[in-house]
């Protein structure tokens, strides 16, 4: 497949050389995650044939964004991993997370979900000034999958990781209902009596979730354009 070239002189135009094909993104995203072999990625990104995932892994190899590494012992396997100049993708692809969600609801029928990426998209909302200190820990599951994300709060803003820390107070649920949560579009009164979430440690600490991250919107008004169906995270 041919290299994609602009004929022009701008930064947004060379960008697109190098992250504008179908699926690299998406590829990025699951590196930004962590170091994946060729199996892991192509069973995350369901619809991708082992062709293309070759030539899309070429590519970015070719390009400097991607290498890769050798596991040591027993894994002994070879993993993609990303480059510097891959990881600098990081504040666009969360940016990006940022723009899409106005398009992301409703869900399609067919649609999958990672628990993993759940933690993009939290530090894609995680508040950039000052947020309450307040320490949680999150077990977000998805079926038989479950992924573990910790949020702390302070004067410097919201961090997301995914290490596991010392917290006030420890949240299992699915990526919908937090979602609901941390927009305020649900009380975590009424998912405890929906026993749609799971808490130990202090329960009041989730009340502030909210004030952690940036607030989630705004959405295209349906009733307005009338094309689209409802996109509300109301859960």
């Amino acid at each position: 497949m041919p290299d994609t070239r602009y004929p022009q002189f701008c930064a947004l135009a060379r960008a697109a050389e190098f992250v504008g094909e179908r699926w690299t993104l998406l590829i990025v995203r699951e590196l930004l995650l962590g170091p994946k072999r060729f199996s892991d990625l192509r069973d995350r990104l369901a619809g991708i044939g082992p062709s293309v995932l070759t030539e899309r892994l070429t590519r970015a190899e070719e390009r400097g964004l991607v290498r890769r590494a050798a596991l040591p012992p027993p894994a002994a396997s070879t993993v993609y991993e990303l480059t510097e100049d891959g990881r600098a993708l990081k504040p666009a692809i969360l940016e990006l997370i940022r723009w899409g969600e106005r398009y992301l609801f409703p869900p399609r029928k067919g649609d999958r979900f990672e628990p993993e990426w759940a933690r993009l998209a939290l530090a894609a909302y995680a508040r950039r000034g000052p947020s309450p200190r307040r320490s949680i820990q999150m077990r977000i599951r998805e079926g038989s999958k479950e992924a573990t994300v910790h949020v702390a709060g302070g004067p410097s803003g919201t961090v997301v990781s995914d290490a596991l820390a010392p917290s006030e107070a420890t949240l299992v649920t699915s990526t919908r209902t937090l979602m609901g949560l941390i927009s305020g579009a649900l009380r975590v009164k009424a998912a405890l009596a929906a026993k749609q979430v799971a808490v130990s440690g202090e329960p009041t600490a989730l009340a502030d979730l909210p004030r952690l991250f940036e607030k989630i919107g705004p959405r295209h008004d349906e009733s307005a354009s009338g094309a689209r169906g409802s996109r509300r995270t109301t859960v």
